[in-house]
């Protein structure tokens, strides 16, 4: 039986079928809770790190060595440097690939079989950063069938059980370090078989990849940081290490209570002396009602993007609350106040992980069938279907880099807006820039502007540099054609640029010459596949524990 993995910032869990075909969360029994929290301790240079709950008991006493919130530094290298843990470095590829491979063994310690799975992930995370979780989940031992988008997964758990009819669904995903919106539709189709299946589309996508509750905690944290030193009559930073990470120990547990009660009381110890200060649900939705419009800020942008898309207004017949950040009842009452009551909060920790179980198995389905049917006949083979088919965007804008406005600029042409089907080819020919060329070059870049084209900001030495995320790009990779050497200044090169879940693909042709050549652009987790191999050796000898 196949998997479904909720790869969480704050909280994980494993989710497989029952024998009646529904999912159900294969238990923390460490815990006695359906998650694994995605905090990582480390005890000693030689020692099995520990992973959950357990280690996020040791912030008040090792804080240094404990490692939160890592899904958030996911692709981001240049703003989040390797942790370095008793002069080990640990990237968000290993530190992902320690809480996946305790995943699988807590379920396999259980009687479980885990080998193949499909792991969720933000809808929001471009090819990079989903190339980092598929390599994380080889490196832990895993058979990693797919990526599947966080709100996507949710969807699927909710229209397994309730879908009827043709829907408009919109996900208010909010987890611990992330936040998604999107809105799709649902609707019966008929394939060339004269079989019912469900459809999913997704129409628009938005969201912030460094936005989600860690960003409540860090406000609670202030306040009742602040809150301590005032009555001790200290300064902020007069407040001692222990001092700080005790305080910080108690931030979850604080924001959890005021999500039940008006008002919770925090006790610390300061200089042998206990202090006691009172934290109201109120002014902790005062401290952070910026965050939550920013939230509803992103919902009416996406919106907007979807009726752009369509061409009509959108109406929409439910709002689902995913994540665990959805619990405070601000973000309810947000939501709630812009949708009315068709806003839904069912297992906003577990529907993730019931939607990826849901379709893990429905791939290995198709696998077998479409391996049967080879068997049977290789000459008959009917491609299989999907019980939900899937339809999905870019999530980013994607295009090559090119000389524009007499080669005075240089551009990037957004083939793949933001929204663009995946799968879809998009054709463009260009032409060269001087009287006998003997190559092209296409670099190819992401960014998040919706223009036809992008203005990088650029190095001196060419290279993207990160400012205003809006016009920010990444680059990932680059295809270079040889050319003849015998033509003239302004001869086409035809393209052919596709964005897909396993990377883009790019294919450059020369009419004069009838040479082409295509390249699959994916990043490989910074690793030579020597490097890979070497850290999955390497994790095989590692054996993540909880207690």
């Amino acid at each position: 039986m196949a998997k479904g993995i909720d790869l969480g910032t704050s909280n994980s869990c494993i989710a497989t079928l029952d024998v009646n075909g529904n999912p159900k969360i294969i238990e923390n029994l460490n815990d006695a809770s359906d998650t694994l929290a995605s905090a990582i301790y480390f005890e000693g240079p030689d020692a099995d790190p520990i992973v959950g709950n357990c280690a996020k008991e040791y912030v008040e006493t090792d804080g240094a060595n404990v490692v939160q919130f890592f899904k958030r530094e996911i692709g981001k290298e240049d703003q989040f440097p390797p942790h370095t843990i008793f002069s080990k470095e640990y990237t968000p590829l290993d530190l992902s690939a320690i809480v996946l491979k305790r995943l699988k063994e807590m379920a396999e310690e259980q009687g479980e079989e885990v080998n193949d799975v499909v792991i969720t992930c933000p809808a929001y995370f471009g090819p990079k950063e989903r190339e980092i979780t598929k390599k994380a989940g080889e490196i832990a031992g895993l058979n990693v069938l797919d990526l599947i988008n966080e709100p996507t997964a949710a969807a699927l758990s909710y229209c397994a059980r309730e879908f009827q009819e043709e829907k408009t669904i919109l996900v208010y995903d909010l987890g611990g370090g992330t936040f998604d919106v999107t809105i799709m539709k649902m609707f019966m189709d008929t394939n060339e078989n004269g079989d019912d299946i469900q459809r999913v589309k997704i129409i628009a996508t938005g969201g912030d990849d460094l936005l989600g509750g860690k960003d409540w905690d860090d406000r609670l944290y202030k306040k009742i940081r602040n809150k301590v030193a005032q009555e001790n009559g200290l300064g902020e930073s007069e407040l001692d290490v222990d001092t700080r990470q005790t305080i910080y120990s108690k931030v979850e547990t604080t924001k959890h209570k005021l999500s039940h009660v008006p008002s919770a009381t925090v006790k610390v110890s300061v200089d042998g002396q206990m202090t006691k200060v009172d934290i109201t649900r109120e002014e902790f939705e005062d401290l952070t009602k910026d965050l939550v419009d920013k939230t509803m800020t992103y919902v009416d942008e996406t919106l907007k993007n979807a009726s752009q898309k369509t061409g009509e207004s959108i109406h929409i017949d439910t709002v689902l609350l995913v994540g665990g950040s959805t619990f405070m009842p601000m973000i309810y009452e947000a939501v709630k106040s812009r949708f009315g009551d068709i806003v839904r909060r069912e297992n906003p920790n577990k529907a993730v992980a019931y939607g990826a179980a849901i379709y893990s198995n429905m791939l290995v389905d198709i696998i077998e069938e479409e391996e049967d049917n080879i068997h049977k006949d290789n000459n008959s083979f009917v491609p299989s279907y999907r019980k939900f088919v899937i339809e999905d965007v870019a999530s980013r804008s994607f295009g090559p880099g090119i000389l524009y406005n007499n080669d005075k600029d240089y551009l990037i042409d957004n083939l793949y807006k933001e929204g663009t089907p995946l799968d879809k080819v998009v054709k463009r020919t260009y032409y060269t820039v001087s009287d006998y060329q003997t190559s092209i070059l296409f670099r190819v870049f992401e960014n998040l502007s919706q223009e036809d084209r992008c203005v990088p900001c650029l190095t001196e030495q060419g290279d993207p540099q990160e400012t205003d995320p809006k016009y920010a790009v990444k680059y990932l990779g680059e295809l270079e054609l040889p050319l003849s050497g015998h033509t003239k200044r302004g001869a086409p090169i035809d393209v052919e640029f596709t964005v897909k879940n396993i990377g883009i693909v790019i294919k450059a042709t020369d009419p004069d010459t009838g040479n082409s050549k295509e390249v699959t652009i994916r990043y490989e987790g910074g690793l030579t596949e020597e490097e890979f191999e070497q850290k999955k050796e390497e994790m095989k000898r590692v054996t993540p524990v909880s207690r």
